[in-house]
């Protein structure tokens, strides 16, 4: 259901903290912002220069989260609406489920803190050839339709899990075993119920939005 085109809007999103502040920070660092905010002022406004930085840091923070939560609950809406009302999607059994580990986020977390710490951001040519890495790098996970680890999820009011999901009934799996999909499930619940029915719709990948039947109610 998802295109190249919301992916793209994903992880832009996603990266937003790292290139804005690598952007200010070339900027603050060669005293190209308007003078109140350049270093020998920033000092002036508060005891040490360092507090100032990271109450800048902390706003950026602030407001990347509000960023996420904007863009992820406008990308799923038009999906949700069309799952409550059953104009989308099928029904699945849940066979199993566990949270997705650490490890899942490692690349991710990497390349939000790697850069900060390596490089000078009063070079434009540093400047320049990280936003080229990050760029590079949500184009990978755009081409490869990687988003199970894209922090956006976590403001979005639903569990990431990975999970077993199947269309058909135990005897016929037990039959055909390649009718159960080894999925990753969006989901509201905090625990899902193994003995309860399930709607849900492919976004990407092997990726699922679901919800509970009984949860379902018609939209008019």
């Amino acid at each position: 259901m998802w295109s190249k085109k919301e992916q793209l809007i994903l992880w832009i999103t996603a990266y937003f903290p790292l290139l804005f502040l690598i952007v200010a920070g070339f900027l603050y660092e060669n005293n190209l912002l308007p003078s109140w905010l350049q270093k020998k002022n920033v000092a002036l406004w508060f005891a040490h220069q360092w507090t100032g930085e990271a109450l800048f840091i902390i706003i950026v923070l602030v407001l990347s989260i509000v960023l996420y939560r904007i863009v992820i609950v406008w990308l799923l809406a038009g999906i949700e609406q069309k799952l409550l009302s059953k104009k989308v999607g099928n029904q699945y059994a849940v066979r199993h489920f566990e949270k997705l580990s650490a490890s899942e986020y490692s690349f991710f977390l990497i390349t939000l803190l790697l850069p900060r710490i390596a490089l000078d951001y009063s070079s434009i040519m540093n400047v320049a050839l990280s936003l080229l890495v990050i760029i590079f790098i949500i184009s990978v996970y755009v081409k490869t339709d990687t988003i199970s680890s894209c922090p956006l999820f976590f403001v979005s009011g639903r569990q990431v899990l990975k999970g077993i999901i199947s269309e058909h009934t135990l005897e016929e799996e037990r039959e055909h075993p390649e009718y159960r999909k080894h999925v990753i499930c969006l989901v509201k619940e905090k625990d899902l119920d193994l003995s309860t029915s399930y709607r849900g719709q492919h976004l990407v990948s092997n990726m699922y939005m679901i919800a509970k039947e009984n949860s379902i109610k018609y939209i008019k």
